[in-house]
């Protein structure tokens, strides 16, 4: 392989057991970019992206991908998720979530089917334009029950999907701003149900209200064309811009579902594990005794033919130290 090959084309080399795709290999790259150019990094998030949508990964959320689903097409009634078209002025992504939808404020909430779609929907954006870009999330829970919390929240699910975005998808999800909390009293509650509560102070802002995104996007800017009425926009109500995104999960299915099969039956070579390098000897004079040096610089600076003393244990010396010299 070229010296001149990308991360993507690198990793999928020393990783996979089969050919990558070009689109693979777009998302690949996009690691390394989101990681500042940091490989090792790069490389174990790859790895946990290819293995969370393995065999024993995140089954619940990542397996049986079928957008006409009854539970998946009831999940797009009851809660609305919106990515909008544009970015801001810094060039981030918005996702808008409403939870519950105002349609649906007495209807069970499955956390398993609103995960699910909305991993489908990431992977059908990531598709669609896999370019670098932060990710913020603004979440509405203005008609947020607490019987919602009680009796359909699965925290494990939350938990799953929460790990995925943060430490194993392409792209870097680093705001979350939960909005209109102004009748929820126990917050740590919502976020502990939605797996948030850990990195509150992290990255979750918490907005009693708030009726503009702009309102609450600090330095960045996001242009009106391209938000709900709701949040002070042009771009259509929330309800028709989640229908848009039903239609499109629909006419991705066949897509979706060999996505599904591709990364399930995609077997990883073993890890290679780095080899951490030995403590360097320092400051002999000052250790006053000896120390002992390892295999490696032992061999390199000390070797010698015939040893009585290495048999079997091979060629580790003892270096004694003394004011003017050192021998072995």
């Amino acid at each position: 392989m070229s010296p001149a090959a990308s991360f993507g084309e690198r990793w999928a080399r020393d990783n996979l057991t089969r050919e990558v795709t070009p689109e693979e290999i777009l998302n690949l790259d996009l690691f390394s970019v989101t990681c500042e150019g940091d490989e090792v990094e790069a490389a174990k998030r790859a790895r946990k992206y290819y293995t969370a949508r393995g065999p024993g990964g995140l089954t619940n959320l990542w397996h049986k991908r079928h957008p006409d689903d009854e539970d998946i097409l009831s999940s797009c009634q009851d809660a609305y998720i919106v990515p909008l078209r544009n970015r801001s002025v810094n060039g981030k992504r918005i996702t808008i979530v409403r939870l519950p939808a105002p349609t649906a404020l007495h209807r069970p909430l499955s956390a398993r089917a609103l995960l699910a779609r909305w991993l489908m929907i990431l992977d059908i954006r990531l598709r669609e334009d896999p370019t670098p870009g932060e990710e913020i999330v603004f979440i509405d829970v203005s008609d947020l029950q607490p019987s919602h919390l009680k009796n359909h929240f699965r925290g494990s699910h939350w938990k799953d999907f929460i790990w995925c975005v943060k430490s194993a998808y392409p792209i870097r999800f680093t705001e979350i701003h939960v909005i209109n909390t102004y009748h929820l009293k126990t917050m740590s509650l919502l976020l502990l149900h939605i797996g948030l509560y850990q990195w509150r102070r992290k990255f979750v802002h918490i907005h009693t209200d708030t009726g503009h995104i702009n309102e609450v996007m600090g330095a960045d800017f996001f242009p009106v064309e391209a938000l709900p009425y709701e949040y002070g926009g042009k771009a259509g109500a929330m309800k028709d811009l989640n229908d848009e995104w039903t239609k499109k999960l629909l006419l991705n299915s066949k897509w979706l579902q060999l996505e599904e099969r591709k990364y399930y039956e995609t077997e990883l070579k073993p890890e290679v594990k780095q080899c951490t390098r030995h403590k360097s000897v320092r400051n002999l004079k000052r250790n006053a005794s000896y120390d002992m040096l390892t295999r490696t610089l032992s061999c390199r600076s000390l070797h010698r033919q015939n040893d009585l003393d290495e048999e079997i244990h091979g060629d580790y010396r003892t270096l004694k130290v003394s004011d003017r010299h050192f021998y072995a």
